[in-house]
């Protein structure tokens, strides 16, 4: 992949503070650092506003406010996260340097791929706001005017969803160079063997990038899991308990909140894939040089091409969230594990807290 798509998404990201200026960004000048503060402090202050005045917190039980302020924390956390990570520009421009340095191994793109990888930011694009809208629209027929404290809260989703398609990017312009060099060693082995020395610099390379992919996205990633899996629980809850809002409003608040849910958990998992796809690309390529080294009856091809095995294997990609634990498709599991345990939780709270409220409405028309 080009740097094409990538550009698009930086295009978007530094006029929201949340992604450096763009591939060849190199220093971060007094306007962008005012810009970052700027959004930083913007962000804090609407969470805080919006929080204060949902006074509709009082109807829920304690897991249920623990769950809302919690995820309202972490979405602010995460925001203000992405837009420190898009002032470290060295690490963004060493990440850069490895990409552009492995470029080689990729073939250019026609005009055809062009166009298709336009389509590839507008489709996600559309998607998106298509779903906004609907979301914006069913919840002001339910609230009404009081719809207004969750718009900044759209926008915070916004943020998570250009950063989180963002690091997508970059990791599948990561899987098309380990699937490149791959191609590479099955047409070049049986050929020409001096490349080995030039393809365990590339390995060496690839591995550099996933180190400093970790280093600069480590955290945010850490946060993006979180909150995910916070507001998958947080939707599944409001689904739940739907005839807070009335009957007749049912199916509007069950369709909104799994969009919401989705606004998330896809864009989150499209990446935990990703991360997937990468370390079995590597894995393919050791899997074929342990292969070939059975076909080679040279004592000194041979050594060769098992140190050259032993480098790819001691090199190969692990993505991290800030080294707290390995990322892949295992913890698309986790999600749901964790997920499936606060809701059991959950759930033995709020049949005691509908018993209450019926009571308390039978007692007021005794009252009465």
């Amino acid at each position: 992949m080009s740097f094409q798509l990538l550009d698009a998404y930086l295009k978007v990201g530094k006029f929201l503070a949340i992604t450096p200026l763009s591939v060849e960004s190199n220093e971060n000048s007094k306007f962008r650092q005012i810009q970052q503060v700027i959004v930083i402090l913007l962000t804090i202050t609407c969470v805080t506003v919006s929080v204060y005045f949902r006074d509709y917190f009082l109807e829920y039980t304690f897991p249920k406010i623990t769950l809302c302020l919690l995820s309202d924390i972490v979405l602010c956390t995460y925001c203000c996260r992405i837009v420190i990570e898009a002032s470290k520009v060295l690490q963004w421009s060493e990440l850069i340097s490895g990409l552009k340095n492995t470029s080689c191994l990729l073939k250019e793109d026609d005009n055809d791929k062009k166009k298709w990888i336009q389509w590839k930011f507008v489709v996600p694009q559309l998607t998106f706001f298509s779903v906004v809208i609907y979301i914006l629209q069913a919840w002001f027929s339910i609230l009404g005017l009081w719809e207004l404290i969750y718009v900044f809260e759209i926008l915070q989703y916004y943020l998570q969803f250009c950063h989180t398609m963002y690091l997508h990017t970059i990791l599948e312009m990561i899987r098309q160079r380990y699937e490149a060099l791959k191609h590479c060693f099955e047409k070049g082995f049986p050929k020409n063997d001096k490349n080995l020395h030039e393809m365990s610099c590339f390995a060496y390379t690839l591995k550099d990038i996933v180190n400093r992919f970790n280093d600069n996205f480590g955290w945010s990633l850490l946060l993006l899991i979180t909150f995910t899996t916070l507001q998958f629980l947080n939707s599944l809850e409001y689904s739940l308990e739907y005839n807070i809002y009335g009957t007749e409003h049912a199916s509007h608040v069950i369709i909104t909140q799994v969009l919401i849910a989705l606004l998330s958990f896809i864009p989150t998992s499209m990446v935990l894939l990703k991360f997937e796809n990468i370390m079995a690309e590597s894995e393919e390529l050791v899997f074929l040089v342990k292969k070939s080294t059975t076909t080679i009856l040279d004592r000194n091809e041979r050594e060769e091409m098992d140190r050259f095995g032993d480098i790819v294997a001691n090199n190969l990609p692990e993505f991290s969230a800030a080294r707290f634990f390995v990322l892949g498709r295992s913890t698309i599991l986790s999600i749901f594990g964790t997920v499936a345990t606060f809701f059991i939780i959950l759930i033995t709270f709020v049949p005691n807290a509908r018993l209450d409220a019926a009571t308390a409405t039978n007692l007021t028309m005794l009252d009465n």
